[in-house]
């Protein structure tokens, strides 16, 4: 369950991280709680009189760990090491022999859960990497300023009313020496003060609570000779674990590739375990995005990688997708009509054009994510000028304008390209001239540029004559910023 998402004590969750901390080796004695099957339980919220009376029973003896369900536990942490008598002469000194060690979970999978827990880059998003125990991120440090190694985590429970509202919040973790779980809250079930109306006042209590003890208590250990520098956790890394590369769709935004099946990410992976692919493979049909037909040629037949959709309402994660604006290539599920996706069908190829002049055109991809009109200078542009775009296809519309204004007469490039989460860069351009005052005239459509691979290729045609592409009167026009 999620910190925070429900009652417990804080001793075991303490107790949960000394087990993390001991790589799944849960270290204890052996409990003395009655054991009551699921069917014997009571609700306070549906049962009544005698049943309910002993619902209010059943959730104290919970609460205080007399009784528990199967399954659960079998041990649990040593609270009390000595019992005295009335004159200081002890009655009971616990010693390490009553303790008993069991292997709860397998090594490899805590030590995946560890890998995060105690790496401060996949808390970046909110708490980032601290530098001493008086910052707001959660590394913790000896008195001396020396970073323990160990693992944290935070949670917030809600208020019963309203997401804003806070009831608690927590803070627990671990090093190779302690487990500590730190809970903020009141006694008597009132909310306390946080969110960002109270600048999470008590959010940002836990935290420096959490990391001040710890540095004090490993301070305290340092003095007593029990570690000069705190150990780290590589010497007890299971066999069963291993850094690997491997493809992910995965959206984290410290991996750097923003998500999609292309993408490699290196991690801990158990070594005993067969990972299934999250990626599949389908031909598409370059032109438009679609699965290649029958008749889709060759040249325009590339085979890609796509998110594997779950079983249960596929449909969902497709939306979500969408209108998440996730960099992620959904599989297309129509089959290619051989049309292309994107087209410039005014100005045409070789025209020459004398005043401010639409663009018209076609963006229509399968799965339409953004697309993007750009203007550059010459007939291989090294910059470019966007001067249209959006998220909406468009069929034979107004893609853009051309706006002489600030521009000197010249060769011209227009570049539309699309996304649609199948083929990234679904590209046409065609190469014009800008002679102010002439009138707009031109040839009919021709091949223009040659396009870049994978790309879509405008509509074949007449080949240019020299004529229609006059040596510009200027020759280094410039694109007004």
């Amino acid at each position: 369950i999620a910190t925070g998402g429900a009652n417990i004590r804080a001793i075991d969750m303490a107790y949960m991280d000394a087990t993390i901390s001991n790589m799944g080796m849960m270290v204890g004695v052996p409990h003395n709680a009655r054991t009551v099957e699921l069917k014997d339980l009571k609700s306070t919220a549906i049962d009544k009189e005698a049943d309910y009376n002993r619902a209010v029973r059943q959730r104290y003896d919970f609460a205080r760990g007399n009784i528990r369900i199967p399954g659960t536990r079998e041990l649990d942490p040593v609270v009390i090491l000595q019992v005295l008598d009335k004159d200081g002469k002890p009655v009971y000194t616990h010693t390490p022999a009553e303790l008993q060690k069991k292997q709860v979970v397998d090594a490899g999978s805590v030590w995946l859960l560890h890998s995060i827990m105690s790496d401060c880059t996949a808390r970046v998003i909110i708490w980032g990497c601290g530098g001493s125990n008086n910052d707001l991120a959660l590394d913790f440090f000896t008195n001396d300023g020396v970073k323990i190694p160990g693992g944290v985590k935070t949670g917030t429970q809600q208020g019963p009313k309203n997401a804003v509202d806070t009831l608690e919040t927590w803070m627990t973790g671990y090093s190779r020496y302690a487990a500590t779980a730190l809970w903020v809250g009141n006694a008597n079930n009132d909310l306390v003060r946080d969110g960002p109306q109270a600048n999470y006042a008590s959010a940002n209590t836990t935290v420096k609570l959490f990391k001040n003890w710890m540095g004090e208590y490993h301070t305290y250990l340092q003095r007593n000779g029990v570690f000069i520098t705190p150990a780290g956790f590589g010497p007890i890394q299971p066999k069963n674990v291993a850094q690997r590369s491997f493809e992910t769709p995965a959206t984290d935004r410290t991996v750097g590739g923003g998500g999609g099946c292309e993408q490699t990410v290196t991690a801990w992976v158990r070594t005993d375990v067969k990972y299934a692919s999250e990626c599949e493979e389908k031909e598409i049909d370059t032109r438009n995005g679609l699965l290649s037909a029958a008749d889709t040629p060759a040249q325009f037949r590339a085979t890609r990688k796509f998110v594997k959709l779950p079983g249960f309402h596929p449909e969902l994660a497709q939306e979500m997708v969408r209108a998440g604006g996730f960099n992620i290539a959904i599989a297309p599920t129509e089959k290619s009509t051989g049309n292309a996706a994107v087209s410039i069908t005014s100005p045409r190829n070789g025209q020459t054009i004398g005043a401010n002049s639409p663009v018209l055109g076609t963006v229509h991809p399968s799965q339409l994510k953004t697309w993007k009109l750009e203007l550059g200078v010459g007939s291989l542009p090294a910059e470019w000028k966007t001067i249209g775009g959006g998220n909406n296809p468009i069929n034979e519309g107004t893609l853009g304008t051309i706006d002489l204004n600030g521009l000197a007469d010249g060769v011209y490039t227009l570049r539309l390209s699309a996304e649609d989460g199948v083929v990234k860069n679904l590209v046409t351009s065609v190469t014009f001239n800008i002679r102010k005052g002439a009138p707009n005239a031109g040839p009919t459509p021709g091949p223009g540029a040659t396009p870049p691979p994978g790309s879509t290729p405008t509509p074949p045609g007449p080949t240019a004559t020299k004529s229609q592409f006059p040596t510009p009167r200027i020759i280094t026009p410039q694109l007004p910023r």
